[in-house]
């Protein structure tokens, strides 16, 4: 079952990301249509993560890593669709930011701290907007308002240090959508917060993403987020696309074992009754993955 057969946003198409003799990524395919939320889940070291570094032009970045075949092609602004593998550095300088916006899962170790936070959001918005650092700075201050952090213009002023972990990810998300994005990556981005903060930042997130339009591509190892905010899911295992398809197709009917493993992790209210202890999680042979 595929998502975005037709004229989608993003479409990764056999993708292969090697670290040496290691394959990250394995063939990859998968798109992900204009003004939805598609997930990309499964358990750590799965590719995930790579994934989105990928389509961020990151990868190779710093790294060992050899992309050895694919494609990812994106539908720009202007209508127009590239391959992001083919993009020199300084387009997809002008790309990351503003047509491709990512937020990372630890907000403290992403903003710079010798700067503050209104200086970063105000940097973005002056290099791929070109206005003036007053009209930056007015940007900067509606951005933080629309993200609902109390005091906004006291916290332009502020260090990331002076910030809770849940303001310094309003911060983040302030700063990828200061520029009108297309496409929002969300790596983990509720992994660093508590279940209060989490609650209110997924609700942000979705609320922000109804008033902008934005696609979104997040990436998760949390089913229960995916059932909250997801309309697509595409699920990974070992460098490799295991199942993709509608959230409430892929709940209801899984097609491959690996999906019903990660869907029966959820704790569940009651299951716990009549049991003295808890009890582990069928493990998925490796025979038995699809």
């Amino acid at each position: 079952m595929g998502i975005g057969s037709t004229q989608p946003l993003l479409s990764i198409r056999n993708l292969t990301v090697r670290f040496g003799t290691f394959t990250a990524l394995d063939n990859l395919s998968f798109n992900l249509d204009s003004g939805k939320t598609t997930a990309v889940v499964g358990e750590s070291g799965s590719g995930k993560s790579v994934t989105a570094l990928s389509v961020m032009g990151l990868v190779t970045l710093g790294t060992r890593a050899e992309i050895d075949a694919g494609e990812i092609l994106f539908e720009r602004k202007d209508g127009s669709t590239i391959d992001l593998l083919q993009c020199t550095e300084r387009e997809m300088r002008s790309i990351r930011g503003n047509e491709i916006s990512m937020i990372f899962q630890e907000p403290l170790t992403s903003l710079n701290p010798v700067y503050t936070t209104g200086d970063q959001v105000m940097e973005s918005i002056q290099l791929h907007q070109g206005l003036t650092r007053r009209s930056a700075k007015d940007k900067a201050l509606e951005m933080f308002e629309m993200v609902r952090i109390p005091r906004a213009e006291k916290v332009l002023t502020d260090y990331p240090h002076q910030l809770s972990g849940g303001m310094r990810q309003r911060v983040m998300i302030a700063m990828a959508l200061s520029c009108d994005p297309k496409l929002l990556i969300a790596d983990e981005p509720t992994t660093a917060l508590d279940v209060t903060i989490q609650a209110q930042m997924l609700g942000l997130m979705k609320e922000l993403q109804d008033q902008t339009g934005a696609s979104v591509m997040l990436i998760t190892h949390d089913m229960g987020v995916v059932a909250e905010v997801a309309d697509d899911i595409v699920v990974m295992r070992r460098s490799k696309v295991v199942e993709t398809g509608n959230v409430y197709d892929i709940f209801e009917k899984p097609e491959a074992n690996y999906t019903r493993a990660l869907l029966a992790s959820i704790p569940r209210l009651g299951s716990m009754t009549g049991k003295s202890e808890p009890e582990l999680f069928d493990l998925v042979l490796e025979a038995n993955e699809r």
